[in-house]
């Protein structure tokens, strides 16, 4: 199945809460530092939150699986332009009308909900290198019923 590659921008994927980077509006600064707060917030049931650097490399895009999570994750697009698979379930089952394959944008901050099917990004650059903060829960693997390539 062959998708577009979309702009990632707000509203566009339903589930996943975008901050763009040219929205950075309320740094702080002192001397030496500056201070960029993200305005999205992550409702996590868990007190057991983990975070670690994701880093991609360029290849061409193909997704066999998605993966889900019970809480949210937050990503943190820290350098590189990255292609990044969403879409939805249907009991349990992918719902192959539903994928979408989005273009983000270094300095972009994301939440993604809880039960929204994603996979790791693919780097569009040379490589892509992201924060992630989510608590530690399992990563259920499916697999998809035909593989996901750009269109």
């Amino acid at each position: 199945m062959k998708v577009q590659i979309q702009d990632l921008k707000q509203g566009l994927v339903n589930g996943v809460e975008v901050h763009l980077p040219e929205q950075h509006t309320n740094v702080y600064q002192e001397t030496y530092f500056t201070w960029d707060a993200s305005p999205l917030v992550a409702q996590m049931n868990s007190s057991s939150i983990s975070g670690g650097i994701l880093n991609t490399w360029h290849h061409v895009p193909e997704f066999n699986v998605i993966e889900t999570h019970v809480e949210p994750e937050m990503f943190y697009f820290v350098s590189g332009v990255a292609l990044m698979l969403f879409m939805d379930l249907i009991d349990g089952t992918p719902d192959m009308a539903s994928a979408q394959i989005v273009r983000v944008q270094p300095g972009t901050q994301l939440i993604i909900s809880a039960g929204k099917a994603h996979f790791v990004p693919v780097a569009e650059t040379d490589s892509v290198h992201i924060i992630v903060v989510s608590p530690k829960v399992d990563a259920p693997r499916v697999q998809l019923p035909e593989a996901i390539t750009l269109g």
